[in-house]
């Protein structure tokens, strides 16, 4: 993944506006190759999923109701949570860099470097 000063990528079809937005930001900065691309595509796409899983839960409220009558979890909420795990996940693949030009370490990562910090007594520069 490099900067690059092209013309823009059109998104994929059958994106919708939010995948579509963070499709045309990410190529209006950088130049994928293909396997990148591809990862994007699917980014995209889960985004879109997230959204409307999102738009179902505001509309449906995080319950309904069982075929016996009784009060449980709505079934988007799984998806929901499912869909953003593998946003997470793709998202880190990605690596796309932060705005500094570094590439942004997963959570993973992060928790791994605490640790290690804890354990040899090294100060975390996260926390300073």
């Amino acid at each position: 993944m490099t900067e690059k000063k092209m013309p823009p990528v059109p998104p994929p079809v059958g994106l919708a506006d939010r995948g579509a937005a963070f499709w045309r930001s990410v190529h209006a900065t950088w130049l994928l190759n293909v396997d990148e691309s591809e990862l994007l595509t699917e980014v995209c796409h889960t985004l879109d999923t997230v959204e409307a899983l999102q738009l179902v839960i505001n509309r449906d409220g995080v319950t309904a109701t069982g075929s016996m009558g009784q009060v449980k979890t709505h079934p988007a909420l799984a998806e929901l949570r499912g869909s953003r795990l593998l946003l997470s996940r793709l998202l880190s693949s990605l690596a796309l860099p932060d705005p500094t030009g570094a590439a942004v370490q997963s959570a993973s990562t992060l928790r791994a470097r605490r640790a290690a910090r804890a354990r040899w007594g090294a100060p975390d520069a996260s926390t300073a």
